[in-house]
């Protein structure tokens, strides 16, 4: 059975560096991350959210051009599109 200094369990933004620093410390250290690599928030919360923010903010400007005297016809949104750019930001590539 190996056997190590510390463990610690996520790599999200706090293990990851912990992770380092014990083992730069030299502490056999291990990091355990049982679904995403680089913690929750990078891959499927914080990160990806604000890219969908951000097409929300976008959508809500060209709706109001006008009133900055810009005239550019209706805004439509395109769900699948707006997620699909949300996949593709955190999605990695082969």
């Amino acid at each position: 059975m190996e056997r190590y200094d510390a463990i610690v369990i996520g790599s999200g933004q706090a293990g990851t560096p912990l992770s380092i620093a014990l083992a730069k410390a030299g502490r056999k250290t291990a990091l355990v991350e049982s679904q995403h690599v680089g913690g929750t928030c990078i891959n499927v919360g914080c990160t990806p959210t604000k890219t969908m923010v951000a097409s929300a903010r976008v959508a809500y400007l060209a709706r109001r051009a006008a009133d900055y005297g810009i005239s550019c016809g209706p805004v439509t949104i395109d769900m699948a599109q707006v997620h699909q750019r949300k996949q593709a930001m955190w999605t990695p590539s082969a």
